[in-house]
Parts: structure tokens; sequence; C-alpha cells
């Protein structure tokens, strides 16, 4: 009986009882496994992905049991070569392990000399998943997935771009809080006395400033979405009127 990586991932969780379990550990494991020329597993033809079966199974589950006891990796890899009657590494296969290690070394090198605004690391790691998945892809498939994942980053303009936009409507939306707050206090000193003071002991009055605070929050609650819209009307329109203005002046300019 054979599995792919996510129903084998099943059988282990069952088998432990351990439904947090994710495929991502269990390939890791055996990943590992492989670089270290321990245990292999195997791959269909067509595709390269690989193909778990029972003596898989029996190591994985292995694994899972001795890190709930808090073993380290390289202490259960050496149990596993003593333990089970470990599948070998085909030479073919080393050679392109070998190759997927140079790959990433190179790849994460090419990555420092570029900026991506700190989604280098991101990259290397959907490459890495990619070889995880598929090991004995050819290296030329892994390269194109690579050069795909550069041409879907976002330029480093488009960021700056997006960063500007929010922090104009920080800008803006602030604004039109304190212009809201100062129009609450103005209508708050017009409300009478007996409405904004309240009596302390005999002969004292103050200010009820929880009443005030509550009067101004309210205000600004309850009119802050059409101000909002106002303002930012307000500002489409003037950058119409700076659009339309470069329109007028490039003819006279080219002239």
């Amino acid at each position: 009986m054979s599995w792919k990586i996510s129903d084998f991932t099943e059988q282990i969780q069952y088998a432990v009882n351990d439904l947090k379990l994710n495929r991502k550990t269990v390939s890791t494991w055996f990943n590992k496994l492989e670089n270290a020329h321990i245990h292999y597993v195997n791959r269909i033809d067509e595709t390269g992905e690989k193909i778990y079966d029972e003596l898989d199974l029996e190591i994985g589950i292995y694994i899972k049991q001795r890190r709930n006891e808090k073993a380290p990796l390289t202490v259960i890899f050496n149990e596993i070569k003593e333990k089970f009657e470990v599948r070998p590494v085909p030479f073919q296969e080393e050679t392109k392990l070998d190759n997927k290690e140079l790959y990433l070394h190179v790849s994460e090198n090419l990555l420092q000399q570029i900026d991506l605004s700190g989604l280098k690391k991101e990259i290397i790691k959907e490459i890495k998943t990619t070889y995880e998945e598929v090991a004995s892809a050819q290296l030329s498939h892994i390269i194109q997935s690579y050069e795909s994942l550069i041409e879907r980053l976002p330029e480093q303009g488009n960021h700056e771009e997006e960063r500007e936009r929010r922090f104009q409507e920080m800008v803006l939306k602030r604004r039109v809080e304190y212009q809201l707050e100062k129009e609450a206090i103005l209508l708050w000193t017009s409300q009478p006395e007996s409405e904004r003071f309240r009596k302390v002991g005999w002969f004292r009055k103050e200010e009820d400033t929880l009443k005030r605070d509550l009067f101004v929050k309210e205000y600004v609650t309850s009119h802050f979405a059409e101000r909002i819209k106002k303002e930012l009307f307000y500002e489409k329109l003037k950058e119409r009127k700076v659009v339309g203005e470069v329109d007028v002046l490039t003819p006279a300019i080219s002239q």
C-alpha cells in the first residue's frame, strides 16, 4: 500500500493520535533522511512525486513518537539506521540531491544582490518547498519556477507608492477627526450651564468632563463618514485640476 504526502501524513496522525501534525513537517523529516543518505522515498516515474509505503509509515510513526519524547533528529536518525531496513538512496538521486543543495546555495547568493524588500526568504522557502514535494524534478524545471517567482514580485516603486498612499489616508482621517473634535467642543461650550456643569458639594460646580468627552465622541462618530467622503471628493477634485493644468501646459511647452 502506498500514499502521497497528504494521505501519508493523515496515516501518521491517526497512528499517533496527533491531528496537529502537518505534512510539511513530515516531508521535512524524510528530506533530511535522504540528505543524510540514510533512507530514500520512492518516486512516481512519470512525475517524480514521492510515494510513501508501509516502511515509510513505520519510520514516520517512530520519528513522531521519539519527537514527542523530545529526542533530537540526529539521535532519531541514528536509531532508524539500526532499527529499520532502510532504503538506500540510488546513485542518480544522490547526484540530484547534490545539485539541489548547490542550486539553493547559488540562489541565495544571487538573491542577496537583489533588493526585493525583505521577500528573499519567502522565495527561498517556496523553492525549497518545491524541492520537498518533487525532489527528483529536473533542475531546469526548478529554475523556471524560480524565475516565475521573481516575475510575480511587486516592484519596489509600487511598494513605496502603496506606503505613501496609506500614510496620506491616515493623515486625512486624523485631520477630519481633529476638525470634528473642535466643532464638538464649540457646540459643547454653547450648551446651557445646567448641561455642562455638575454640583460638587453644596456651593461648588465643575464641568462634567465625562459627559463632555461622551458628547465629543458621539459627535465625531456620527459625522465622520459623511465628512471623510467630502474630504476625499475634494482631494480627487484637486488632483483632477492638477492633471488638467499639466494637460493644458504640455502643448505650450512642446512648441
